[in-house]
């Protein structure tokens, strides 16, 4: 089958800036801007519109107020949708998680490839030039475009007495239906090292029965297909400090960035279990720290510059599953 397809879109955007007030107590001036876009797509049969809000204010020459809101919107790609048909092979031992399942320290994967009646000691049949076959191609129809909803508000200090600056944010975004696609390792990763199984990634490849004749358990078909994740969100908050000043002895420039997140919620299927978990926020999960930060810092003198650096990753905890999906 071959990689055809074709869309067609209509659109038109309209921006606008306006200067709301200027030059009155507490109101050095007062921004707003606003733009919006409508638009038509035949490939999915959606016509809808995004939009975009922001509102700047100066309160005095060294402090600022900013926030913005706003929704966005993307349309399947045609290479997502039409891809044709494709198979290729892959190892059994490079995406399956029950091979040798005794050995292993993850109490789900030991769970439920024992609840799956696999050995604790299957070393899958011909070893590593064992193979499964992968197949691929574009969703169609089945995808739904991707939408967001995102809100920011932050404060913005600039002091005169001191070269500071100090920006601090608050963010809060929530993306549904984005499209991603789950390779191989991630399908059979997300069924047996999950917390809650059997689940949706247990629908996406064949293995043999124990009583296969001549391969048993063997995983022979894999489908690695385009999905839409269901909903993901993060809230938290991000701080940047820059400190810039010359002296005798050369530039000097320190610079601190430090996030915080309240909350990192994803959920791949329409609920919790289906995804493979018991609770769908991830906040604190081994790869997705609460706190993160990193600080430089720059000496310049003359035609040198010594530069110092350190970067800061809060305490993890393990998860239940494999990591499914890159954000």
């Amino acid at each position: 089958v071959v990689t055809k397809g074709s869309d067609n879109v209509k659109e038109i955007f309209t921006e606008i800036e306006i200067r709301l007030l200027k030059g009155i107590p507490a109101i050095e001036s007062l921004t707003a801007n606003v733009s919006a876009r409508a638009f038509d797509y035949d490939s999915v049969g959606d016509s809808d519109y995004v939009w975009k809000a922001g509102l700047s204010w100066q309160i005095i020459p060294s402090l600022r107020l900013r926030s913005t809101k706003g929704t966005s919107f993307r349309a399947p790609g045609l290479y997502e949708m039409f891809l044709g048909n494709l198979s290729g092979f892959t190892s059994q031992l490079s995406i399956d998680p029950c091979i040798r399942w005794g050995e292993s320290t993850n109490q789900y994967i030991r769970a439920n490839c024992g609840a799956a009646g696999i050995p604790d000691n299957y070393a899958a049949t011909g070893g590593s030039s064992s193979s499964a076959q992968v197949f691929t191609g574009g969703a169609g129809t089945n995808l739904s475009p991707e939408t967001s909803n995102a809100f920011t508000a932050g404060i913005i200090w600039t002091p005169s007495f001191v070269p500071l600056s100090v920006a601090l944010d608050y963010f809060d975004y929530e993306v549904n239906d984005q499209i991603t696609q789950l390779t191989s390792g991630t399908i059979l990763g997300g069924c047996y090292a999950s917390e809650v199984y059997p689940n949706n990634f247990c629908n996406l490849f064949i293995r043999n029965s124990p009583t296969h004749p001549t391969a048993p358990n063997m995983v022979t078909e894999v489908y690695s297909t385009y999905v839409n994740i269901n909903k993901q969100k993060v809230r938290g908050y991000d701080l940047l400090v820059r400190y810039d000043e010359d002296y005798s002895f050369g530039k000097l420039e320190v610079e601190g960035q430090f996030t915080y997140m309240k909350e990192d919620f994803a959920q791949l299927f329409s609920t919790t279990s289906a995804s493979g978990y018991t609770t769908s926020d991830r906040n604190g999960d081994i790869s997705r720290p609460k706190l993160v930060g990193n600080l430089r810092a720059a000496l310049k003198r003359n035609d040198f510059t010594y530069t110092w650096g350190m970067e800061y990753v809060d305490s993890t905890q393990p998860i239940g599953m494999l990591e499914t999906v890159a954000y």
